[in-house]
């Protein structure tokens, strides 16, 4: 009975260090602050000169891109060619939260998009991103990009 017991106590355990782990500034936030910050932080990386490195340890192993166009991309794959984002405004977030996992929706207005070679669309469009906490890191487990090639 104790070893049926254990992957459920393990299971509470990471839920309390996922929890213990949303904090910025020092300061313990909602789920929903968190989840926010994560959007950003990716978006953010992805708008530096060289994303590889931070993209490698802030993305899960089991990580996947899907975008308008069909094209899907892994983790291996997307670092081997790493989309670019000048700049970005984000706007209606809905945060959700289920023990070790964020999913958050919202809307991106791209400045200088380039994925593949192509450039896409400055409006905004619906984006989904979620989280998993993963090896004690919050970490990118899925993203669907439905930004449409200008």
């Amino acid at each position: 009975m104790l070893a049926c017991a254990t992957p459920v106590l393990a299971s509470a355990d990471t839920t309390k260090q996922a929890t213990a782990s949303m904090k910025l500034n020092g300061q313990q936030v909602s789920a929903a602050a968190w989840g926010r910050h994560l959007t950003r932080t990716f978006l953010d990386i992805i708008k530096t000169g060289d994303p590889v490195p931070a993209l490698t340890s802030f993305l899960n192993p089991g990580f996947q891109i899907q975008r308008t166009n069909g094209v899907r991309q892994d983790k291996d794959s997307f670092l081997a060619k790493p989309s670019y984002l000048a700049g970005y405004e984000l706007s209606q977030f809905r945060v959700r939260r289920s023990g070790t996992v964020i999913t958050v929706t919202f809307w991106i207005a791209v400045q200088g998009s380039i994925i593949n070679g192509v450039k896409y669309s400055a409006a905004p469009n619906p984006a989904l991103a979620v989280f998993v906490f993963y090896d004690g890191e919050w970490t990118l487990n899925s993203y669907g990009n439905f930004n449409k090639p200008s």
